[in-house]
């Protein structure tokens, strides 16, 4: 009887240690999976802001952009959650975001312009120091 518990005991092990690379490799397949989406969606979002002009067409491609980043944010948390490379993919929407803040100041004239930038790398600024502190 202990043989037998001690069999059941060791193919329940290797049973495990075989399923844990099959796990790997599906999790880095739906990353690259949902990568993919994220570039696809990027390229049609940003050929619609192609038609476009002038600061419109800017403001519509750093909002592509964004989203783009975002989604990249997502398959990274869910398929690829290291702390390094969730952190760079933080850092890569915090930047997007303040490309688009940065962007829409743009449209602002003089003093409006010049406090909307600052809010814009203040707002960057903070979030940084939080991504670093995570």
């Amino acid at each position: 009887m202990k043989s037998f518990i001690a069999t059941l005991i060791a193919t329940a092990a290797v049973a495990a240690i075989g399923i844990a690379p099959a796990a790997a490799q599906t999790n880095k397949d739906a990353h690259k999976t949902a990568m993919d989406k994220a570039k696809a969606d990027y390229r049609v979002a940003k050929d619609k802001c192609d038609a476009m002009s002038g600061h419109a067409e800017d403001v519509c491609e750093d909002e592509a952009k964004l989203a783009r980043a975002k989604a990249e944010l997502d398959a990274t948390t869910k398929f690829d959650n290291t702390g390094n490379n969730v952190r760079k993919a933080r850092d890569n929407v915090i930047d997007a975001e303040y490309e688009l803040a940065d962007e829409k100041c743009d449209s602002l004239k003089g003093d409006a312009e010049d406090k909307c930038e600052a809010q814009a790398k203040s707002t960057r600024d903070a979030a940084r120091d939080a991504n670093k502190a995570k």
